[in-house]
């Protein structure tokens, strides 16, 4: 008869601590990061030079202009060396998350570049 009486009492003792326990609000810096991207393009014609580019949607029609992206494009295209392309790059804040190559007749590299917005 004793152990059932404890075990109301006890039970009774708890309820109210489980009653005054909230939940948190989520964190607001657990949302995923917003990254933008662009594609080192590196074309079929590798050794006779000037063949990088980079791919950043500037042919699309009505998008914004990327200044930014379009003086990379500009340094990037005077380069001869991908390592020295992803250097530059990687000097900007991009980095490199995967790499492509396309086989075809004109066969591509691309080098999947993001950096956080």
């Amino acid at each position: 008869m004793r152990n059932p009486l404890l075990f109301v009492l006890a039970l009774a003792l708890t309820g109210p601590a489980a009653f005054s326990q909230t939940i948190p609000p989520p964190a607001s810096a657990a949302r995923a990061p917003q990254y933008e991207h662009c594609i080192l393009v590196l074309e079929d014609a590798y050794h006779a030079g000037n063949s990088l580019h980079l791919e950043y949607g500037q042919d699309v029609r009505k998008a914004a202009p990327k200044p930014e992206l379009l003086q990379a494009n500009a340094t990037v295209r005077r380069l001869n060396s991908v390592v020295a392309a992803l250097d530059y790059m990687s000097s900007q804040g991009w980095e490199c998350i995967n790499v492509n190559s396309l086989p075809g007749a004109t066969a591509e590299t691309g080098y999947l570049l993001r950096r956080a917005k």
